[in-house]
Parts: structure tokens; sequence; C-alpha cells
């Protein structure tokens, strides 16, 4: 007897759970934490760990940089009167990562960045967004509009993620900002020993 072939079961995927945009940009502060405490505990003898701790915390904060300045920035813009000073804070966060990108993994310079980015980032996230800009927005924006932009937040996020040419570019930004040191500190060695003469 032939058995006839049936057709392949489909699974169905259970619908994504829609968040807020304050939920879901407080679950990736989480993550970037998650990451920041994994660094601090990873000893100076792991320079390789902590230079593969100190990638993935590079393209983490980027991201969500990206996400709050291209979709969640402009969307509660008319809401609270915070997004400008979140821009500006976001430039210090750069420079203070760009810092801790730069520094040897085996160095205290490396600790005393790592330190000052946290310091900063809590100031930035927990301080500044999560105890009055989102309150404030989770106030006045309405349910329905706060989903709708945490919907495009987490396909954000995720399609970053995913994406090949996005993690390339990152790479690539941290690469440049490794060689920028190395040339800061030449230039320097060499103006010391110009000095010298």
């Amino acid at each position: 007897m032939r058995v006839k072939p049936q057709a392949p079961t489909r699974v169905r995927r259970a619908p994504a759970e829609h968040k807020t945009a304050t939920r879901v940009l407080t679950e990736h502060h989480e993550v970037i934490r998650g990451l920041l405490g994994k660094l601090k505990e990873t000893p100076p003898s792991e320079p390789h760990r902590r230079r593969a701790l100190t990638d993935e915390l590079f393209d983490e904060l980027r991201m969500h940089e990206l996400i709050e300045e291209e979709i969640f920035y402009p969307a509660m813009r008319d809401v609270t009167t915070g997004i400008a000073a979140a821009w500006s804070e976001h430039r210090h966060l750069s420079d203070q990562l760009a810092a801790l990108v730069r520094a040897d993994p085996r160095s205290e310079r490396f600790d005393r960045e790592l330190g000052v980015l946290h310091d900063v980032l809590e100031s930035h996230a927990r301080l500044d967004e999560e105890q009055e800009m989102f309150p404030e927005v989770e106030r006045f924006a309405g349910e329905e509009r706060l989903v709708e932009v945490g919907d495009r937040l987490r396909a954000r996020l995720e399609s970053l993620r995913s994406s090949r040419r996005a993690r390339a570019i990152l790479r690539l930004q941290r690469t440049l900002l490794r060689r920028t040191a190395g040339l800061t500190t030449g230039r320097r060695a060499g103006r010391a020993r110009r000095r010298a003469r």
C-alpha cells in the first residue's frame, strides 16, 4: 500500500509580545548593564576576554543610541522636554565609549575609562531616562503610541543585530578607534623624543 506524502506541518510562531517603547529601552539598558558588569568582573590578566566584552558592549551601546536617535527621540519630541539633553548625553557616552575601546585592556587606564563609562551610562540611563524621561513619556504619550514605538524599536534592534552590514560598520568603527589610539600614542612619543633632544 502506497502512503500519500503529507504536506509539511507549518509551525506557527507565537505572536511576539508587544512591549512599550520605555520597556524595550529599559530592557536593553539591562543588557548593557550586564555587559558592563561582566567587563568589570573580568581581570586585566584576561585581555582577550576583556576585548571581546568591550566589542560586544560597543556594539550594543551604539545600536541602542541609534534606535533611540532614529525612532524614540523623534517620536517623543512633542511629549517630553528631555530630548535635547539626551542627545547631548549620547555624545558624552560615545566619547567615553571611544576612550574605553582605545585603552589597552591590560592597563589601569582601561579600568578608569570603564569606571567613567559606567558612571556616565548610569547617569544617562537610570537617572535621566528611567527616572525622569520615561515616566513623563508614559504619562503623556498614551499606551497605543508607546506600543507602536516599542514595536518599531524592537524590530530595528533585531534588524541591526542580524545585519551583516551593520556588524561590519561597527567592527570598522572599533578598528579605526584602536588604530587612532596607536597614532595618538605614537605622536605623543615622537613629540617627547623631539623635546628630549
